[in-house]
């Protein structure tokens, strides 16, 4: 066994620290207004959508990125990505999320960006979606869940229909990240079968021209503006808008879902971490009835267990990334790793917030913020229940 770091993450993990010093960092510094205590004022205007000015921040870290070659790079070589393997990768994620929330969470992609799915494209649907995308010239988004049909995308009531040589494209899908702002939305629906059958369901690449973005979602702690209600009514596609093969759309899609719980265990630790370090920093310094408060087992303990947890899911979603990469199954540990990701970034805003006291629950640091966008971890790319379930039929 090797718990070395690999070689190559480290390398980046030291050229992303550059490039957040030289190209994020002063852009977080000329707009303190979407960082700071009323952040959420300023991103959205009345209509709930982000303002221009936000978007123009976002989509300058974005292009700098695909400059720099990190944008997309867990992407394969042969569609202008980086190729990097899914441990590396993953490590990576975790870094860039061991920092307060910031603008960085563009550089690698972030909502919107590449995402291996699209590596089903024909050439022509990859010179016009694929292509662009990599250069971060447009974005996408994933439309999948409906507001019946969450966790249970089988018995999706979004229909598409043969009438000639189209696809007719009738349905509802919710809480779509990057919804508002995506030039087109990898669409999933029912081409064939019944509700809860596995197939069936195929992925339309649908442009955003012809859907309509029927409402902003307004979320509990993630950035505002980002998530949406799509409706699409009578969308007309042809043939070549069909990702991938009819009826297997999510077949095509479960096929990378595994990386992405993975990313999220992942950032969960980066993110834990953080928490953990201000709250070890706060203990040292932060004195009652003559001494740090460090020193009283009520504080030190949590920390200790905090610590603790901290190394069990870093590991277990390493372990997890190590065996995709050697072609292993690894269904059982994804989810694993992403349920107990979930939790553990939960509990490290937690106790941040009980290590700080009052000081925590104040909008003057960034613990009040986490402990909110901590909680979604626990419903979306799967919730712990899909997870548990996912665990026990592995074992069973």
């Amino acid at each position: 066994m090797d718990f070395s770091e690999p070689s190559e993450a480290t390398q980046i993990k030291r050229a992303l620290d550059d490039f957040i010093e030289q190209e994020v960092e002063p852009l977080e510094s000329e707009h303190p207004e979407f960082l700071g205590e009323d952040y959420q004022r300023h991103i959205v205007d009345d209509d709930h959508y982000q303002v221009p000015e936000y978007r123009d921040v976002v989509e300058t870290v974005r292009q700098r990125s695909v400059e720099a070659g990190f944008y997309g790079m867990d992407m394969p070589e042969e569609v202008g990505g980086g190729g990097v393997e899914l441990l590396t990768s993953a490590i990576v994620t975790e870094h860039l999320s061991n920092r307060p929330p910031g603008f960085h969470s563009a550089i690698m992609g972030g909502a919107g960006g590449p995402t291996p799915i699209l590596l089903a494209c024909t050439d022509e649907q990859r010179e016009e979606y694929l292509d662009p995308l990599m250069d971060g010239e447009i974005t996408t988004c994933f439309a999948l869940t409906e507001p019946d049909h969450g966790s249970d995308p089988h018995y999706m009531d979004a229909t598409a229909e043969k009438d000639g040589d189209e696809w007719v494209i009738n349905g509802e899908k919710y809480w779509i990240t990057n919804g508002p702002y995506a030039d087109f939305a990898m669409t999933f629906a029912r081409t064939s079968g019944e509700k809860g059958d596995y197939g069936g369901i195929t992925c339309f690449l649908v442009d955003s021209d012809q859907y309509e973005v029927e409402k902003v979602h307004r979320t509990m702690g993630l950035t505002p503006g980002g998530q949406a209600q799509l409706r699409f009514d009578d969308v007309r596609v042809g043939e070549d808008k069909v990702l991938g093969e009819v009826d297997d759309g999510f077949g095509t899609a479960m096929s990378w879902i595994g990386g992405g719980r993975i990313k999220i265990a992942a950032s969960a630790v980066g993110t834990a971490q953080h928490l953990l370090d201000m709250a070890v920093d706060y203990a040292r310094d932060r004195e009652t009835f003559g001494k740090p408060i460090g020193h009283r087992q009520g504080v030190s303990f949590q920390i200790a267990d905090l610590a603790t947890e901290i190394e069990q899911v870093r590991w277990l979603y390493r372990y997890a990334a190590w065996k995709i990469q050697n072609d292993e199954r690894a269904r059982k540990e994804e989810s694993m790793a992403k349920l107990r990701g979930a939790e553990l970034a939960n509990e490290a805003a937690d106790v941040a917030m009980q290590v700080y006291g009052g000081a925590g629950f104040m909008k003057d640091t960034p613990i009040e913020r986490e402990y909110r966008s901590a909680r979604v971890l626990r419903i979306f790319e799967g919730t712990d229940e899909i997870q548990r379930r996912t665990i026990a039929r592995e074992l069973i």
